[in-house]
């Protein structure tokens, strides 16, 4: 096939293969040396008997005109029933071998999938199983369904990464004997997927204490004194209510909280409950659907039912008393915040305004979306998605929103309203992403279960650590503490369906399912310590992330604020690149990072992959300021070396020892591995690491003594083999800060 077909049909093969087939069957036509001058005299004669003048007669009298025209049209079809014949003619002909799958030349394959690969006539098995290779390495397994071979690889495809399947042409033998006309290539890359979680000791287990049954639909926050709140929480009989001196009011008729039955010996009604370090509780209020203390902690603002089918904003001191309405809504409030210690933000699902302590409200956007949350300090506010789109993030003062992209029911954001976490639906597998509010820069996390559902989440203050429920498909759902950015766990709990973090970090407040509904927790985060990484500030993570997605997607208007001046990157990135990734990324002793880059053109059926090896500089001018990508040096596309290539580094300080997880592309064989890696000091001195290799993420994990200190090089040499066989192309090597 010709290239211009070729690059016509790239993201659909089968078509390709359908134009091929066509071309073959196309017969060269015999032309009539005298049609022309017949043709023309019969247009001449037509033409003098249509500007006769005519009654009706003769138009219903049938002509020579008319039949030369219903000979055209009969003409016509018996050229496309021609066409047709020979096509099929060519299609039951098993002459020749021909096959094709419908994967080829795709670029975001999930790397769960299979590769079938379909025959156009029964095969001999095995002469085509014993001519198959894939590049990178891949251990598979073969069975065949029809004439379709069907290629499931052992420990599933690598994400992010150019294959190219091969069937040498010898290997391409019918049961009938036919043979092809030349070697089959399929080549495809696959989608994204967030590198190996950093390797830990198992995360201690969160220490939980009890507070009380809670409503259905209710949620939990913090008091200023560190005790948990439960917006609808159930008090026992004997609970304590808000001094005299509050002002009275009636309860409202109808609560917008779920309607779970409270346990025995406790209050019919659910109530916005503190709860005590002693298992007592305080009633702060009527149940709300949103509540928040003010900067300070001298108020408590909260959203409650006003018995109408819409809401109003209750103002009190923190402990419940002196309360008053501020503010009633004709529609139920969803979420309300602080902006400053004298104005809240609240929001309906369809509106967002202000209202300062006087009870004076402003109205702020009106947005196309249904608000599902307001970010703290009420500056940004996350939309629903609709018509089959993500959902929004709503710059409230600019009135300007971006698409949080593959989010879909609810967000996360830090305690400061500076970062947004969600889970992604847009891959193959659900992925957790996090980003800087100001910013178009999202970052995926790694996760412990890549292919488990991700729920309930929440951020710390800063945006530095993360909770999240991980339900897998087997097994048993758990609630992750993790650090930012690197995922690496720091503790587990139970599943839970609303947690919030202290403003310490030090703590969680949960949601739980009990026996007999739900119930509210408290749930301390071990001080004996998590496991700390050696990974790169989060803004520098951001940035580079942002930066190497976008030199994917050839997005110039994204580089430019994300690089310092002077430095071109739309100009030195190359073009028409498919896919890029970080492999490695360390932070220099003047406070830089150093990142190591590659950037990838996926193979052709023409074509081998190229890439591009890229170094870069990322800096900031100061605290507070942004990291700019500074240096940027890279490489011209070359083609892409066999054997194993190096796509992820991390590392990881646990109280057994250093861990440095080095991933591969290739199946390794594991024969291989412990000889192959080498960790030597500054001054030269050889250590001793432990080396284990896990196929299923086709990781090394080197594990140096705790005792290591200092800036240690590891090198990755020539003595590692791919299962075929291919030594890496050439030694790696990566700087390791222990101690």
């Amino acid at each position: 096939m010709d290239p211009e077909l070729e690059d016509l049909f790239r993201d659909d093969p089968s078509l390709g293969e359908t134009a091929r087939l066509l071309r073959a069957a196309r017969p060269d036509p015999e032309p009539d040396q005298h049609f022309r001058n017949r043709l023309r005299v019969q247009l001449v004669a037509e033409a003098q008997r249509s500007l006769r003048p005519r009654g009706l007669r003769r138009w219903l009298r049938v002509g020579p005109g008319h039949l030369a025209w219903a000979g055209a049209a009969l003409g016509t079809a018996a050229i496309a029933a021609t066409a047709v014949a020979l096509f099929s003619t060519h299609v039951v002909d098993h002459q020749t071998v021909t096959a094709y799958s419908t994967i080829a030349a795709r670029h975001a394959v999930s790397p769960s999938d299979v590769i079938t690969v379909a025959f156009n006539q029964p095969m001999n098995h095995a002469r085509v199983e014993g001519g198959l290779h894939i590049e990178p390495a891949t251990q598979v397994t073969t069975t065949w369904k029809g004439n379709d071979l069907v290629i499931t690889p052992l420990h599933h495809l690598a994400g992010n990464t150019p294959y190219t399947v091969t069937i040498v042409k010898p290997a391409l033998v019918a049961a009938s004997g036919a043979t092809a006309a030349k070697p089959l290539q399929i080549s495809f890359g696959t989608a994204p997927t967030p590198p190996p979680a950093p390797a830990a000791a198992p995360p201690p287990a969160l220490q939980l204490a009890d507070l009380g049954a809670v409503a259905g639909g209710s949620s939990v926050l913090f008091a200023p004194d560190g005790a948990v709140v439960s917006t609808a929480g159930y008090p026992p009989a004997t609970a304590s209510s808000p001094s005299p001196g509050a002002t009275a009011r009636p309860t409202p008729t109808a609560v917008s909280s779920p309607t779970t039955s409270p346990p025995p010996g406790s209050s019919s009604s659910p109530a916005l409950l503190e709860y005590g370090a002693t298992g007592s509780s305080t009633s702060l209020g009527p149940a709300a659907t949103a509540a928040g203390f003010a900067p300070g902690g001298a108020s408590l603002a909260a959203a409650v039912s006003d018995g109408s089918g819409g809401s109003e904003i209750i103002l009190s001191q923190a402990d419940g008393t002196q309360s008053h309405v501020l503010v009633d809504s004709r529609a139920p409030i969803v979420a309300l915040t602080w902006a400053t210690g004298g104005t809240i933000v609240y929001a309906t699902s369809s509106s967002i305004a202000s209202v300062d302590l006087a009870g004076a409200t402003h109205q702020l956007a009106t947005p196309a979306g249904n608000v599902v949350e307001l970010a703290p300090g009420g500056a940004y506010a996350y939309l629903a998605p609709s018509g089959g789109q993500s959902g929004q993030l709503l710059d409230i003062n600019a009135g300007s929103s971006r698409a949080l992209n593959g989010a879909t029911d609810g967000v996360a954001f830090s305690g400061d309203g500076s970062t947004v976490a969600w889970v992604s639906t847009a891959g193959a597998q659900p992925t957790l992403v996090t980003e800087p509010v100001g910013r178009d820069a999202s970052a995926s996390v790694s996760v412990p279960d890549p292919g488990a559902g991700i729920t309930s989440l929440a951020l710390n203050h800063d945006g530095t650590a993360i909770a999240y429920t991980l339900t897998p498909d087997t097994g048993v759902a758990k609630l992750v503490v993790a650090q930012l950015p690197s995922g690496t766990p720091s503790a587990i709990g139970p599943a839970t369906s609303s947690a919030v973090f202290s403003p310490r970090g030090d703590a969680l407040a949960l949601l739980t399912a009990s026996s007999g509904g739900m119930e509210a927790q408290r749930g301390s985060i071990p001080g004996s310590a998590p496991a700390s990484t050696t990974a790169i500030p989060v803004g520098a993570n951001s940035t580079l992330r942002a930066f190497v997605d976008a030199q994917a997607r050839g997005d110039s208007a994204t580089l430019t604020p994300l690089t310092a001046s002077g430095v071109d990157a739309a100009a030195r990135t190359p073009s028409r690149l498919s896919r890029s990734y970080v492999v490695d990324a360390v932070v220099q002793s003047d406070g830089s990072v150093k990142a190591s880059v590659e950037l990838i053109v996926d193979p052709t059926t023409s074509a081998s992959a190229q890439i591009a090896d890229e170094t870069l500089t990322l800096s900031t001018a100061g605290p507070g300021q942004p990291y700019l990508v500074t240096g940027l040096e890279v490489t011209p596309l070359h083609d892409e070396s066999s054997g194993p290539h190096v796509v992820n580094v991390s590392r990881t300080a646990t109280h057994a020892g250093f861990i440095v997880q080095i991933s591969f592309d290739s199946d390794l064989n594991p024969l291989t591995v412990p000889g192959a890696f080498s960790v030597v000091t500054a001054d030269g001195t050889q250590l001793m690491p432990e080396i284990a290799y896990n196929p299923d993420s086709r990781t090394a994990v080197v594990t140096l003594p705790r005792a290591s200190t200092g800036r240690l090089t590891l090198t990755v040499g020539s003595a590692l083999r791919d299962v075929n066989g291919q030594a890496i192309a050439s030694a790696f090597h990566t700087q390791v800060l222990a101690g």
